[in-house]
């Protein structure tokens, strides 16, 4: 796995994914009804001759967060060029999962949580409606259903660029300076996306298979990838650990350290997944130890991710006292993360991280 796509890995597999779609790359951009603007210009409407980020987060994302720096680094760079523009969208939520957030508590809150964020959210900040409006016809409609998620809308007022927006900075300058490749994107855009489509079936079955707990159907699924079938592993005890814990750990001791395409970072990130829901005391200490030796054997460029998903790991077993000296190391080994112009994300990781430990 490259250093990029490990840090990748800070989504934790978690809310990222592709659906069917029906907006692409080179359409109209969209309506952009704003239900509300909390910090800098008042933009609802995308005019032509102006190039626009339009970027969606929550305030739960944790993802969202640590792209923030980057966000305010290029938008201080394009400043008088482009504009960004950040849609907080799926986040009317309460401690009651049956329970809406209503309208002026989440604004409030929102406002709240910008202010104490200001510093690092350097760009235009606006409001889903509690219909999620813009996500549906912007996010939905792209067949996109993970944040943060970046759109680039060209000064024609067409979609460009939809991605991460970790990975928007090449294709920005482009798109400013006119020698973006549209058509070559679209190209690789919805080739991605059928490809998506395809996995998501497969996705779909797998659920299915794993609530059976139909060992026979998950190893053909598993067989079904090509070269070490990494994918796959990944995809089966990720989605297992929350549904059957027990099962996603007995893949997960199957095949731990023994697949190529999967590194020590990604293999402490499918045990904090377990973590949070394993019950049998036995397998968790297990689980605590394989982990920290996974840990261990991570590349120094990548430690300190590792290291904070083993502390959440250590968390979750009820060994807070251990997780945080875990956390401390993580801290001490941001320095060496390579790219270094993720340490002030990385760091922001580390310490949400820790923030929720109980």
């Amino acid at each position: 796995m490259r250093i990029r796509t490990a840090f990748a890995i800070i989504s934790a597999l978690a809310v990222s994914g592709l659906a069917s779609a029906q907006l692409t790359i080179g359409d109209k951009a969209p309506a952009f009804p704003v239900a509300g603007f909390v910090k800098g210009d008042k933009i609802s409407n995308l005019e032509k001759g102006r190039t626009y980020v339009i970027e969606f987060w929550a305030t739960w994302c944790g993802p969202c967060i640590a792209s923030m720096p980057h966000l305010s680094e290029m938008a201080d760079k394009f400043k008088g060029k482009v504009s960004f523009v950040s849609v907080n969208t799926w986040d009317f939520r309460t401690n009651d999962p049956k329970v809406k957030e209503e309208v002026g508590n989440h604004v409030t809150r929102v406002n709240e949580w910008v202010a104490k964020n200001t510093e690092k959210m350097r760009y235009n900040i606006v409001l889903d409606d509690d219909k999620d409006t813009i996500a549906t016809t912007w996010m939905r409609a792209a067949g996109r259903n993970g944040i943060p998620c970046a759109f680039i809308v060209n000064d024609e007022g067409n979609i460009a660029w939809i991605g991460h927006p970790m990975q928007m900075d090449k294709p920005l300058e482009e798109v400013s300076n006119k020698t973006f490749n549209l058509a070559g994107f679209k190209a690789s855009f919805e080739k991605e996306a059928a490809a998506a489509k395809s996995a998501a079936e497969a996705q779909k079955k797998l659920a299915v298979d794993l609530k059976a707990g139909d060992k026979k159907a998950i190893d053909a699924y598993i067989a079904s990838g090509k070269g070490d079938n990494s994918q796959q592993i990944m995809s089966v005890i990720s989605a297992a650990a929350r549904t059957n814990p027990d099962l996603a750990f007995s893949y997960f001791k199957k095949y731990a350290g023994k697949v190529k395409g999967i590194d020590s970072v990604s293999w402490c990130s499918l045990a904090r997944g377990m973590a949070q829901n394993l019950k049998n005391k036995a397998s968790m200490d297990e689980l605590v130890k394989m982990c920290e030796e996974c840990a261990e054997m991570s590349d120094d460029k990548v430690a300190a991710i590792a290291f904070t998903y083993h502390a959440a790991v250590l968390n979750s077993a009820g060994k807070k006292e251990e997780a945080m000296m875990w956390i401390e190391k993580a801290r001490a080994s941001i320095y060496k993360y390579d790219p270094s112009s993720a340490h002030v994300s990385l760091k922001g990781f580390i310490d949400s991280t820790a923030k929720g430990f109980k």
